[in-house]
């Protein structure tokens, strides 16, 4: 079965109009199904198979939604709109504040985990995916049903419009109809209330769709229902997410013990990366672990033990791995806190990245150690990772023993490369501080 939206016309007051395929009754004003998303399918993928150019024209990358661009990121912003709370915490995102000041408005029980752009798609792959050519004045649908997987199909007859501003003239917000679709996905069909995104016709080009209204809410609500007071939330995740460093999840409502960390897979398989397992500290309001390899820019997520459904999944939050880096722990310091080597950016040929080192003497001259492999040497009692040495360059820390460097990766270097870096500094009264190892891998 597919929920479709389709096109009266594209003309004058350019009316749109959404397909009702054989919904159930009505329960109030909004219409619902007797299928829902378990825990099992709550990750989403898309397949950037869009022919316009004006669906991936979108260039700027958004802090709130890291690793995508263009027609992926606008749909991971319709996929936030119906999360259960503020995305990010604040609700900023979405490109057009006027209309759509806050993404995140379900207030349900109900979030989605990204998992990235996928090479194929399938009719159970949780995907959305364009195909070429028309189906009548059909623009998109979703197939059906949704409890063992989903698929949201778009025809690229249509010009699709990946915002953040309003499409041009003729074109559809992608966005906009995204979130209709998704609504069916969720488990809603039509809603009798005018001026929502779940209504049955929207004037214009779909972008006053991207906003979920009250009815749509009360929908969404009914399915999975209101927000438990104890679902856990998270509120902010620390700065440095290079794999394998230590970083804190603080929020609200975790489990003292046993709590799964979901975090978007480099592998892009349709499942979530899982640490189980994890305890928390605080009162259950600070998870403490590692990133692991695999772990991509996109979302992290927790679960709780206890009853399958969303009241123990967590709200999404944007969750970036600089790309190609890694931390070699633990660094060395003879007395205190090593020195800490980082980076954010991108380690591919021709791309930008920042090195930044803290916690190192003050106003300190030391080395930069180089290498193009990575080892684990004993060292004046630590470990020597960037070994063996290729070249060594001097470096200076400011007054609070810190400094940032940024870079270019030369477009000529291959791919596959492994370059090893290593700070050191010599201490008093004959001593050495080593920075954990910062390895870097050239996509």
């Amino acid at each position: 079965m597919i929920r479709a939206f389709g096109l009266a016309a594209l003309l004058g007051g350019c009316f749109v109009t959404v397909a009702a395929l054989s919904w159930p009754a009505s329960t109030a004003a909004f219409t619902i199904g007797d299928e829902h998303l378990d825990l099992s399918q709550r990750d989403f993928r898309v397949v950037n198979s869009f022919a316009d150019p004006e669906a991936n024209d979108n260039v700027v990358a958004q802090a709130g939604f890291p690793g995508t661009l263009g027609a992926p990121l606008s749909l991971r912003k319709a996929h936030a709109e119906w999360s259960s709370g503020p995305w990010a915490g604040t609700g900023e995102g979405d490109g057009l504040p006027a209309s759509n000041p806050v993404l995140g408005s379900g207030n349900a029980n109900f979030d989605n985990s990204w998992q990235g752009v996928a090479a194929t798609g399938g009719s159970n792959a949780n995907v959305h995916i364009a195909f070429p050519g028309s189906a009548g004045s059909t623009a998109a649908f979703t197939v059906t049903p949704i409890s063992d997987g989903w698929e949201i199909i778009y025809y690229d007859a249509w010009t699709w419009s990946d915002g953040p501003a309003e499409p041009d003239k003729g074109a559809l917000d992608l966005q906009g109809v995204a979130t209709h679709e998704i609504g069916h996905v969720l488990g809603l069909g039509h809603t009798s209330v005018a001026g929502q995104t779940m209504s049955a016709a929207f004037s214009g080009d779909a972008t006053n769709a991207r906003s979920i209204e009250f009815d749509d809410v009360a929908g969404v609500q009914a399915i999975y229902g209101v927000k438990s007071p104890s679902k856990p939330r998270i509120d902010a995740v620390s700065a440095d997410h290079v794999h394998g460093a230590t970083f804190s999840i603080t929020g609200v409502n975790f489990a003292a013990t046993g709590n799964e960390v979901w975090f978007t897979d480099v592998a892009a398989s349709g499942e979530p990366l899982k640490l189980t397992g994890v305890a928390s500290t605080g009162g259950g309001q600070v998870i403490t672990l590692t990133v692991p390899q695999g772990a991509a820019a996109g979302e992290i997520l927790v679960r709780t033990s206890g009853v399958d459904d969303g009241s123990v999944l967590s709200n999404a939050f944007p969750f970036d791995v600089p790309v190609g880096f890694e931390q070699l722990q633990p660094g060395f310091s003879p007395a205190g806190a090593p020195p800490l080597l980082t980076a954010t950016g991108d380690a591919a040929p021709g791309a930008d990245f920042t090195l930044q080192l803290s916690g190192a003497p003050s106003a300190a001259t030391g080395l930069m150690l180089v290498a193009l492999a990575e080892a684990a040497l004993p060292f004046k009692g630590g470990t020597l990772y960037a070994a063996p040495v290729v070249l060594t360059l001097p470096v200076s820390t400011n007054g609070a023993g810190a400094f940032s460097v940024a870079a270019t990766m030369p477009a000529s270097t291959p791919s596959g490369t492994v370059i090893v870096l290593q700070a050191g500094f010599a201490v008093a009264p004959a001593g050495v501080q080593l920075s954990n190892g910062l390895r870097i891998d050239v996509p």
